[in-house]
Order: structure tokens, then C-alpha cells, then sequence
């Protein structure tokens, strides 16, 4: 995550942001991204056993996510609705949490001792692949490092005061004030439509989703909006609700898991599943030929929905007030707390007619 305006230096996989101001107000913001989508076109014509391991390989991240829904979609495309195991949605939890971890100590810079993340990470690739003797043991030396580290508890969503997390809290809360509001959210009741926008648009539909005209979000802040102050503005509101989504998982992994995914087969032969990773719901969807090979295959990623082009990172944006010398700064960590899965720039131009 930088701040500059080349957005051919990042190489493929890339967003640019572009915020115009106007009398120190946001007045426009154009989002670009260079993400490929056609990977999906590696899967076509394979037999169908090779694509979820191929999946976690090309994703370098959520890869867990990708195995899990490319292995449901194509498991339902053949008539085969098998529930995940338990160990598969400790796996699922773990992923998650890892990322969002990963994602806050990077806004967190230098604020977050290696050896505190590394103590989290291991436990929670302990939990992962099963190795943990007593879960529930292994769960609770994870919240405990994880404390260390600034995570609240369930009675509590707001970090430690003198931790990584609770300085950058109130890093955040210096920043100018964004205005924040409830969010449109992608819900379980869109599936048939994000079904048809696949058939209908392919490769367009995963670039830039939309509903009917909508730009729906996805994520931490989708899931727990109603549980943060939204006085305090979009970023704090964001931040809260990613230090929800913390303590959930760790919850979870000490209570016992639970499968947040769906499968569905709504004609012979293709299926899709949509999972919830730590960005947002990410969808698989998958058509079969009769000698179960890959016919057809599409991905909608969280990334695509909440940096869509007129999509709620857009909207958190536009017409905010916020000081030339901090606009830069402030962008960057809204983008974060939408966290992209792959880098981005941030360039600040004023208004031509400015």
C-alpha cells in the first residue's frame, strides 16, 4: 500500500486511485484496477479434480478460500452435497483471521513487534492443520497473544490503550472526519442475481459486479456494521469492525467452528459456492461438461465489489471534506480498512476548474 500516481510501477494486479479536491473537498474519485480476470480461463477444459488444488496455488491469498470454494462448487455440480468437516472450517477461521491480522499490522507499520505477529500466526497454523492436541487450549493461548497484540474481547470492541492495535486506534481517530453510514450489503438473498450477472456478462461481470444498478459491499464492516459507532465517522466505524471480526474468530475457534458458506446447484452439471473470507464473500461457480471436465468457470472476489468503479469505497468518498496535506494519508488508510488483496496507489489531484 503507497501513495503515488504510476500505476504501471506495481506490475499486474494492481488498483489506482485517483481523488480529485476541490476546495479541500473530494469532488472526484476514479477507481482502476488491473487485476486479470480471465485466470479462470487455466480451468476450462481440466479435468475437474485438478482445479480446487490448482485454485489455492494461483491465489497467493485467501488460497484455503479458494480450494474450499472451487471443491463445494464442483462437489455440487456433480449432485455431491457434502457438508465441510469441522477441520475444514477451523482451516476457513484460521485464514481469516491470519489475513485480517496481516492486513491491520501492515497499516500499523513499525507499531507491531515481529515476534508478536509471529506467535499468532503460528498458533493459528497450529489450529489449521490439526496438529493442536486440545483445540480449546491452543485457541486460548491464541486470544492471549492475540491480546498482546491489542485484540478486544467480546465485551469490549475497542483495543488496548498501550497496544499495537489500540496506538493505531487512535492514529485513526486523528484522521479527518469521513462521514460514515450503513452500508448496502451483498446478502445471501443476491446469490440468483450474482448467479445470472455470470452467465449473462462472464469475465465483465467478475471485473466490475453489480446488482440491478447496486454496488453492494462486503466484508468486515458489511458484517458488523450495527456493532460500531458511526458517529465516530468511517474510518474508527471500520477499524471497530475489523477488531470484531477478530474477537469472532477467535470465538469461534474456541467454541467451535461454523459453516458460513453456500452451495447450490441450479441446473444439472454447473453449481456455485460462495464462502466468506476475510475481504468479504467470494464467490466460485463452475459448468461441467458429461466427463467431469471444466466447461466453464467464473470468480467474483470481494476486492471487485467494494473497489467497484461506483462501488462503496467511491461512496465513503466522494464530497468528504479533508484537508490537501492529509488527503493522501487518509485515503490510503480507508482503502486499507477496505483492504484490497492487491496493492494499490493513491494520487491527489486538484479540480481543473478548482
Amino acid at each position: 500500500m503507497s501513495v503515488g500516481a504510476d500505476l504501471g510501477g506495481l506490475g499486474p494486479g494492481a488498483i489506482s486511485i485517483v481523488a480529485e479536491l476541490a476546495d479541500d473537498r473530494i469532488c472526484s474519485v476514479r477507481v482502476r484496477s488491473s487485476r486479470p480476470a480471465h485466470l479462470t480461463r487455466l480451468f476450462r477444459g481440466r479435468p475437474a479434480a485438478e482445479v480446487a488444488p490448482l485454485a489455492g496455488r494461483l491465489f497467493s491469498l485467501c488460497g484455503l478460500s479458494h480450494a474450499f470454494a472451487a471443491s463445494r462448487a464442483i462437489a455440487a455440480a456433480r449432485g455431491e452435497m457434502r457438508k465441510p468437516t469441522p477441520q475444514n472450517l477451523v482451516a476457513l477461521d484460521c485464514e481469516r483471521l491470519s489475513e485480517t491480522l496481516r492486513a491491520l499490522t501492515t497499516m500499523a507499520e513499525d507499531a507491531v513487534p515481529p515476534t508478536a505477529l509471529r506467535a499468532v500466526l503460528a498458533l493459528t497454523r497450529e489450529l489449521a492443520t490439526g496438529d493442536a492436541r486440545d483445540r480449546g487450549a491452543t485457541a486460548a493461548r491464541l486470544r492471549a497473544e492475540a491480546a498482546k497484540l491489542g485484540l478486544p474481547d467480546a465485551s469490549n470492541s475497542a483495543a488496548s490503550s498501550d497496544t499495537p492495535f489500540g496506538k493505531l486506534s487512535r492514529e485513526l481517530a486523528r484522521s479527518p472526519a469521513i462521514a460514515a453510514s450503513a452500508p448496502d450489503t451483498l446478502r445471501a438473498e443476491d446469490d440468483g442475481a450474482v448467479l445470472e450477472g455470470i452467465r449473462a456478462q462472464g469475465e465483465s461481470f467478475s471485473a466490475t459486479p453489480s446488482i440491478a444498478g447496486r454496488a453492494p459491499e462486503t466484508g468486515a464492516f458489511a458484517r458488523h456494521w450495527r456493532e460500531t459507532d458511526l458517529s465516530r465517522g468511517a474510518i474508527c466505524a471500520r477499524f471497530s469492525a475489523r477488531m470484531i471480526d477478530l474477537d469472532r474468530l477467535v470465538t469461534r475457534l474456541s467454541d467451535g467452528a461454523e459453516d458460513a458458506s453456500r452451495s447450490e446447484a441450479p441446473a444439472t452439471r454447473e453449481a456455485y459456492c460462495a464462502v466468506e473470507t476475510s475481504r468479504g464473500k467470494l464467490y466460485h461457480w463452475v459448468r461441467l461438461t458429461p466427463d467431469d471436465r471444466i466447461e466453464n468457470y467464473a470468480i467474483v472476489a470481494p476486492t471487485e465489489w467494494n473497489f467497484h468503479p461506483a462501488g462503496p469505497f467511491v461512496a465513503a468518498l466522494l464530497g468528504a471534506r479533508i484537508p490537501r496535506a492529509a488527503a493522501a494519508q487518509t485515503i490510503t488508510r480507508l482503502a486499507g480498512l477496505f483492504d484490497p488483496c492487491v496493492a494499490f496507489r493513491v494520487e491527489i489531484r486538484e479540480a481543473a476548474y478548482a
